[in-house]
């Protein structure tokens, strides 16, 4: 059995499903390139990139929050950075644009790592990509340029190239764009474990380039308390966040991406023999932690597929595409192209990043009530960044998605007590006495609480209501007849 970090098996041409695969993937591929819709920290990402470009990295009291139990330590600024000279540049089609190129350089990544395989594998390699990373890329959040650097990090340890000496660089960036480093840092861990117990010659090298790339997340604006919030996070629960939480509890869609990263290490082992002890010992490391923790599916998915890749048979092995196989993918890719503009309503230039309607996303329709408000907000997580983006800093929100960097374990905590209408979240309602309230509607044990307790209802929809206390004035603002779909938002 082979030993090393790559191995090799015979040429094998493409299965009677190979031709299915193209378009498959490719439609994969398509969609999460040009879908965008707005996740409830978009707000947030958007306007700290702002913020930081216009002030720097501002110290004292956090201008959004009245309940701010610690500085503010923004781990993702970099990637904020970004998203804000994207849309001060070209405004919300800014952010589309720079969601769809993150995801065209992700699978183009895949791609390359694939180019010289036999067509099944490889298109199958880049469906699994493309598919397993929709969640992922439905969305324009930091966490994308995790996905990108553990693609990165998975190519050049299968490769054993001299890229290698590049990995501390890649760790300085990618500690300032995403907290996810310390994915790509656990399989450099795992990988440099199995070259020690097998005494393998580069154990040495990747011992010394693991150091110098811990060492170089030393470098951010954090220092050293960067490694202790991470640490920190690590240790928490986080029950109320869903992907935070095991795939058994977040439906069918979460296991079956998992089950197809499964899948894919199955199918590699039995069709070209076992994997080398160190990819496959980091996916079954990644796989126990994906199974835990829904957020890292697509990325134990895009793991498997870029460990162990090298292993798969390959019909073209000096990497030269034939202009016949070039012209039918060109005519498919126009093929899924028209399909998909026929199926949904794709513009070619994202000009809209659609807000969903769903029970994380904010009630713009209720919100616009708040518009012209002074004082302080208790609201739900989920909804604080908008607030702080259309209100701010003159209404103040009680909590918002920032969470761990901004507020105290005890004030999440409490918080989410209101929320739920819980005996101490509502004695803390009393104590904080805010000038208003902003909840969803399933909050009703709350809501009779602050009608019995000083509050009006002014606002009532279907999906939230506002609570006024009783010594202010009506809500300046008004409930939209019509909420905008569009980031950011009336």
């Amino acid at each position: 059995m082979p030993t090393s970090s790559t191995f090799e098996v015979p040429r094998a041409a493409g299965t009677r499903y190979g031709p299915a695969l193209r378009p498959f993937a490719l439609a994969g591929m398509a969609i999460g390139v040009l879908t965008t819709f707005a996740d409830t920290d978009l707000w947030g990402h958007v306007r700290f990139g702002l913020d930081i470009l216009r002030d720097g990295f501002a110290t004292g009291p956090d201008p959004y929050t009245f309940t701010q139990g610690k500085p503010f330590l923004y781990h993702e600024w970099l990637g904020g950075v970004v998203m804000a000279v994207a849309y001060r540049v070209a405004g919300p089609a800014g952010l589309g644009l720079l969601k769809a190129a993150i995801g065209a350089l992700l699978l183009a990544l895949v791609w390359h790592a694939l180019r010289h395989k036999a067509f099944a594998w490889r298109w199958g390699g880049i469906a699994v990509a493309a598919w397993s990373t929709l969640p992922l890329l439905s969305t324009l959040r930091p966490q994308q340029w995790t996905a990108i650097g553990v693609v990165i990090i998975c190519r050049i340890l299968t490769t054993r190239s001299r890229a290698i000496w590049c990995v501390p660089v890649l760790f300085a960036m990618w500690a300032n764009l995403h907290g996810g480093w310390m994915v790509g840092g656990l399989v450099l861990f795992v990988w440099t474990v199995v070259a020690w117990i097998q005494r393998q010659p580069e154990r040495g090298r990747l011992l010394l380039v693991g150091a110098m790339s811990f060492v170089a997340t030393l470098l951010n604006p954090y220092g050293v308390e960067l490694w202790q919030y991470l640490l920190e996070t690590m240790r928490q629960n986080r029950a109320d966040l869903s992907e935070w939480q095991p795939i058994v509890r977040n439906g069918a869609g979460p296991v079956i991406l998992w089950i197809l990263g499964v899948a894919t290490t199955v199918l590699s082992w039995v069709k070209v023999g076992r994997p080398p002890a160190a990819p496959l010992a980091a996916l079954v490391v990644l796989g126990y932690a994906a199974a835990n923790v829904t957020r890292l599916v697509p990325l134990f998915a895009l793991a498997a597929v870029m460990l162990l890749s090298p292993g798969w048979p390959s019909d073209e092995p000096d990497g030269r595409t034939t202009s016949k196989s070039m012209a039918l993918l060109a005519v498919e890719m126009v093929f899924v192209g028209i399909t998909l503009a026929l199926a949904f309503p794709i513009p070619l230039v994202p000009t809209c990043v659609r807000i969903l309607d769903s029970p994380y996303a904010p009630d713009t329709r209720a919100a616009e009530a708040l518009r012209g408000t002074r004082g302080r907000l208790v609201t739900y997580f989920d909804w604080g960044e908008y607030v702080l983006w259309h209100f701010g800093p003159a209404l103040k929100v009680s909590i918002d998605g920032r969470r761990e960097t901004v507020y105290t374990p005890e004030t999440i905590a409490e918080q989410q007590a209101i929320v739920e209408g819980k005996p101490d979240g509502l004695a803390a309602l009393g104590r904080i006495a805010p000038d208003y309230v902003w909840l969803p509607s399933e909050a009703t044990a709350t809501a009779g609480w602050l009608t019995a307790n000083g509050y009006r209802m002014e606002v009532r929809t279907a999906r939230s209501f506002i609570a006024v206390r009783q010594d202010l004035p009506p809500l300046p603002g008004r409930v939209a007849d019509a909420s905008s779909a569009c980031f950011p938002g009336p």
